[in-house]
């Protein structure tokens, strides 16, 4: 066992250790991040898509339609919502690198959850910028800001 993972095992309390075995935290905060571009690509794709066809649904109905795209941020809060609260508790891109989204207490989070861990991720960035990035660097659970905010974790998938 690595010299920081003694570190982490001997801070957790006995309950904790029960919940989140040795290795659970391993490499999550540059998973996170892999992840969150591999995210943000796809939304990227769909909202470029939404918006062609919200282009093409304007013209078709001369103009009325073209208010709707507006609407095509909804598509990231769905995207997240839908991917954290669903049976894997992860997005795509989670699930590619090994991690997934579990509450305090390792719970898998409901859609209300999901959808308020993907506000305050949007909230606590666009007010701390890259200071909510180092939060993760002085725990043991490697949790954000908005994770500590909403309740919830991210750990290894194989744990």
């Amino acid at each position: 066992m690595s010299e920081h993972n003694q570190i982490a095992r001997t801070s957790l309390s006995p309950s904790e250790e029960k919940i989140w075995p040795a290795g659970a935290f391993d490499g999550v905060i540059a998973a996170r991040c892999l992840a969150f571009l591999a995210d943000l690509l796809v939304i990227v794709v769909v909202l470029i898509a939404a918006n062609i066809l919200f282009g093409f649904l304007g013209i078709l109905t001369l103009g009325l339609l073209w208010p709707g795209a507006a609407l095509t941020p909804l598509i990231a809060l769905a995207y997240f919502t839908l991917t954290l609260g669903g049976r894997h508790s992860a997005t795509p891109g989670m699930r590619w690198q090994g991690i997934e989204l579990r509450t305090w207490d390792g719970r898998r989070p409901g859609y209300l959850q999901g959808a308020l861990q993907t506000l305050l991720f949007y909230v606590t960035v666009t007010v701390g910028t890259v200071l909510v990035l180092l939060v993760p660097l002085f725990n043991e659970r490697r949790r954000c800001l908005h994770d500590y905010l909403c309740g919830t974790v991210f750990v290894r998938r194989s744990v």
